[in-house]
């Protein structure tokens, strides 16, 4: 759902820009319609963990399949904008460790896939490991496990969370690891390749000695990284949320609030979180903030820009983990053009809902769906009225 690199490439029909979370390739507009869809209607249940992006022409999924163990695996799928899968289902993992919480990203012709690997053997058990393939779902070498450098130092200990954006000429992975001046995860960003390969040292977000980091996300706008992350406090339940452009200042975005999400586009940065007061915050490019509220509670929001405004959607809890999901359509300012809640109640809220623009009228949310344990990816797309 992220903000691509063929924005500054001026890679799409005529040589008008493109980007992964905006503007459609050829044929898209033609072929996309309400649907339910399946990325993986032929694969075993349990699918959790579910993401998305927009190439110019094609959406991509990613999500978490059961392996034949007790753990999970990493599957892709490449779909049309009829909601037909034309590459995939395929898995990009090649362990025996527990591989958990993809991310997807697009850049020029690749696509990278990131996630947390869990080797079970603590106490550092935890890294992030990805893949990268080109644009027809062919691998570009093999998995990869990130090795960067701080200071000068190599980066060992524990990785997970990751989050991944396109920049140009590559990637930008974050996410939050463990740090030698903090007993806590600390938020972190690192510069990729097209290949994968690393290109600079990493950069903290705001090293804090006392709290720590995690749900990072992150989105490449203008040349600049930004970064967004639950600050969760050593002597509260609560959290807050911060935020940064990284070489600046961090700034605080909610006093109590979780789970952000950003994204960047023709208009600027987009920001979204949990808001304690059971809303979603929401913070425009212009600077100012609104709450967007239903009559339940909502949770675990996820943000897409467009030229002219953005989707938000959300979880509505109904009861225990089984939700209903609501996706607005906002302008620059923050005004909602349109609310649709979808007909599920039994989205699962320990899993992502995850939404891609595909342009200013139509968007993709995937979410899992369905009862414990046979969980099932669910690709809803829906058109509003230009």
């Amino acid at each position: 759902m992220r903000w691509s690199s063929l924005l500054l490439l001026g890679a799409c029909a005529g040589g008008d820009p493109v980007d992964s979370d905006t503007a459609s390739g050829p044929g898209c507009t033609a072929l996309f319609a309400s649907a339910l869809t399946e990325p993986d209607a032929s694969g075993p249940n349990t699918q959790i963990h579910p993401t998305s992006t927009f190439d110019g022409e094609h959406v991509w999924v990613a999500w978490n399949r059961r392996d034949s163990g007790s753990g999970f695996d990493v599957w892709v799928a490449r779909m049309d904008c009829a909601g037909i899968v034309d590459v995939g289902p395929l898995e990009v993992t090649d362990s025996d460790d527990n591989e958990l919480d993809p991310v997807i990203a697009v850049s020029g012709d690749r696509v990278l896939v990131a996630w947390t690997s869990d080797n079970g053997v603590g106490p550092d058990n935890l890294d992030i490991r990805y893949r990268v393939l080109d644009v027809d779902g062919n691998p570009v070498g093999g998995v990869q496990e990130l090795t960067a450098s701080r200071n000068g130092q190599p980066v060992t200990g524990n990785a997970t969370m990751p989050a991944v954006d396109g920049i140009e000429g590559g990637f930008v992975l974050a996410g939050s690891w463990g740090h030698e001046d903090s007993p806590a995860f600390q938020a972190f960003a690192v510069a990729l390749g097209l290949d994968g390969q690393v290109l600079a040292e990493a950069e903290d977000g705001e090293l804090d000695a006392e709290f720590g980091q995690t749900d990072v996300s992150v989105a490449a706008f203008a040349g600049d990284t930004h970064l967004i992350w639950q600050e969760d406090s050593t002597t509260s339940t609560a959290p807050a949320v911060r935020a940064v452009t990284l070489g600046g200042v961090a700034t605080q975005v909610a006093d109590v609030g979780g789970r952000p999400d950003v994204d960047a586009g023709p208009d600027g940065v987009w920001q979204v979180w949990d808001d304690d007061a059971g809303g979603v915050g929401v913070r425009m490019p212009v600077g100012s903030q609104q709450l967007l509220r239903t009559e339940g509670t909502l949770h675990s929001a996820s943000v897409a820009s467009f030229s002219g405004g953005a989707f938000v959607t959300a979880m509505e809890q109904v009861s225990g983990i089984a939700n209903k999901i609501v996706l607005w359509r906002l302008d620059t300012q923050g005004s909602v053009i349109d609310e649709h809640t979808f007909s599920t109640e039994g989205a699962v809220s320990i899993y992502t809902v995850d939404v891609t623009a595909v342009d200013a009228d139509r968007a993709l949310v995937v979410y899992a769906d369905g009862a414990n344990p046979d969980f099932r990816i669910k690709a809803e797309w829906v058109a509003f009225t230009p």
